[in-house]
């Protein structure tokens, strides 16, 4: 096994997007956000396992997920063997395609193999590109400002779930913002009042970019998230704010 290996940071997320009017489920590792590109990993693996069974949307049958979850756990047992970063995958147009960056063009022979000795049924094809900037990642798989906060919607949604919350059930939903001054914030207190929210919080901040964190409030269902921190989000922009995250109680 490879020892000389860059020890990347880790924190992944999953989203979903639109490509070429096809809907493509995508998981990410954003951290290499913060190291990207890594120097001496010129090379951009595509490895495309192509469905038995494609719906017409591109995605999936859920039965066989199952097997498609076991090709993914191996490919990344496969990858830790050799020198490469794993930066996603993508579940898009009857096939889940793997990217991954490397210093040599040939490691990827070697997972392809790898996977058709275990999983001989399947269709495998792999496209391997210079990518010293690492714009694959960065154009392809790294989320806009609306699929990083879907990402954190799921990370709340996903902890939720794990405690058996019903998450279709309406609850008070909280959001936390942020502003440089009360004549942003109250700006953007008024404006979303129309929309429902209350405002229950507000404090000063120090040592920070921002000098007030605002709370507000509405009744909504957490299986409607998305849309609604979207909203705020455009909102506090507008503002000149940030939206800072959101909580709610079991339900």
């Amino acid at each position: 096994m490879e020892t000389n290996r860059f020890d990347a940071p880790q924190d992944w997320g999953m989203y979903m997007q639109q490509l070429e009017d096809k809907p493509a489920v995508t998981r990410v590792n954003i951290a290499l956000n913060t190291v990207a590109p890594v120097d001496g990993y010129r090379y951009r693996l595509q490895l495309a396992v192509y469905y038995r069974t494609p719906t017409e949307n591109g995605l999936p049958v859920a039965e066989e997920n199952p097997e498609l979850w076991k090709i993914e756990d191996a490919f990344v047992e496969l990858l830790n063997k050799v020198d490469a970063i794993d930066a996603g995958l993508m579940k898009w147009n009857n096939r889940v395609n793997f990217f991954f960056y490397a210093k040599v063009a040939d490691v990827g022979d070697e997972l392809v193999k790898g996977l058709k000795e275990q999983f001989p049924d399947y269709e495998y094809k792999l496209w391997v590109d210079e990518d010293e900037q690492w714009e694959g990642y960065f154009l392809t798989l790294f989320p806009n400002k609306y699929s990083m906060q879907e990402i954190q919607n799921n990370k709340v949604l996903s902890a939720l779930d794990r405690e058996n919350d019903d998450l279709g059930k309406e609850r008070v939903i909280e959001h936390f913002l942020l502003f440089k001054d009360e004549a942003a914030a109250n700006r953007f207190v008024e404006k979303v009042a129309e929309k429902g929210f209350v405002e229950f919080h507000r404090r000063p901040l120090e040592d920070n970019e921002y000098k007030l964190q605002i709370g507000i409030s509405r009744p909504d269902i957490p299986d409607n998230i998305h849309n609604i921190t979207w909203y705020l989000l455009d909102e506090a922009e507008e503002a000149g704010g940030y939206y800072d995250g959101w909580g709610c109680g079991m339900a």
